[in-house]
Formats: C-alpha cells, sequence, structure tokens
C-alpha cells in the first residue's frame, strides 16, 4: 500500500489547532482580528485575514490587466483541523511560504501593510 502524500511541508509535530491559536494571537495583539488586510510580502500583494474559526492568505494578481472576476488566488488557509498552503493546493512547485513561514512573517513584521 502506498503511503498517502504528507500535506503540510512543516514539522508534523505541529498541529492545526495551535497554529490557528498563534496566528488569532499575533491578529488579536495587532487589532487585526476579523478584519482584512492588504500587505506587500517581497513585493508580492496579499491580502490575510484572521478570525476565530481560520487563517487565510491570499495572493493578490499583480497583472491590473487581468479580467476582475480573476483577481487573485488562495495560496495558505489554516482552520482548527487543517494546514493548507500552495504546494499543497497546486500540482506546479510553489515558491509562496509555508505555513510556518505565514507565521514568521507576519510575528517578525516582515511585512508591509498597503
Amino acid at each position: 500500500m502506498k503511503a498517502a502524500k504528507k500535506s503540510f511541508r512543516d514539522p508534523p509535530e505541529m498541529k492545526a489547532t495551535d497554529v490557528l491559536q498563534a496566528f488569532i494571537g499575533i491578529f488579536e495583539s495587532r487589532g487585526w482580528l476579523n478584519q482584512t488586510i492588504r500587505i506587500r510580502h517581497r513585493e508580492r500583494r496579499y491580502r490575510i485575514s484572521c478570525t476565530e474559526t481560520g487563517f487565510v492568505a491570499y495572493r493578490i494578481n499583480d497583472h491590473c490587466g487581468v479580467s476582475p472576476g480573476i483577481p487573485g488566488w488562495p495560496v495558505c488557509f489554516v482552520t482548527q483541523d487543517q494546514m493548507l498552503d500552495d504546494s499543497d493546493m497546486s500540482r506546479f512547485a510553489s515558491n509562496e511560504p509555508s505555513v510556518l513561514d505565514w507565521l514568521r512573517f507576519i510575528t517578525d513584521s516582515d511585512l508591509e501593510l498597503i
């Protein structure tokens, strides 16, 4: 029997509920909980948000001429039960941050509010 593909690139000892609680703590301390925040990180634009039930990072399409129906795509989700990043959602190699990368650079304020 073939082993299932392991989801989430970061250490297996990290539980989704613990990671979500860390995101909630950071967003709450900055007054961002239950809000959508637009940021720039490494020259890419994102919308991030966190509620008591989940964190999501959404990459904003940099090509202004693209149809309004295609404004961007999700690159990271964290809920009480699961953690998914772009590498889990795409069949192609991803250069988007992993779940723990998101946690690190938000914690360290390695971002620009836009």
